[in-house]
C-alpha cells in the first residue's frame, strides 16, 4: 500500500471546508479518528471508511481513491 501524503492533506482540508473532520467521520462510524487518518494516508484500507470519507465530501469513492478503485471490479468485492 502506498502512502499518499498529498491526498491525505487534501482530504483533511476538504473536510475542514465541508465543516467536518476525521474525528467526525470516525464518530459516525464508531471507530478511532486514527483509523480514518490511516485510511486517508494509505497505510490502511477500509472500504467502509473510504466510502464515509467520499460521502462526507460529496465525491464518488472512485474519484477520491482512484488508485484503489481503478478497476470497477474492485467495487463488487
Amino acid at each position: 500500500m502506498s502512502v499518499d501524503r498529498v491526498r491525505h492533506e487534501q482530504i483533511k482540508c476538504a473536510l475542514r471546508i465541508a465543516g467536518t473532520s476525521f474525528s467526525n467521520v470516525a464518530a459516525e462510524l464508531g471507530i478511532k479518528p486514527s483509523s480514518v487518518s490511516e485510511v486517508s494516508l494509505g497505510t490502511s484500507r477500509s472500504r467502509r471508511v473510504e466510502q464515509a470519507l467520499a460521502t462526507a465530501l460529496s465525491t464518488p469513492v472512485e474519484t477520491l481513491f482512484a488508485d484503489r478503485y481503478g478497476d470497477q471490479n474492485d467495487l463488487e468485492t
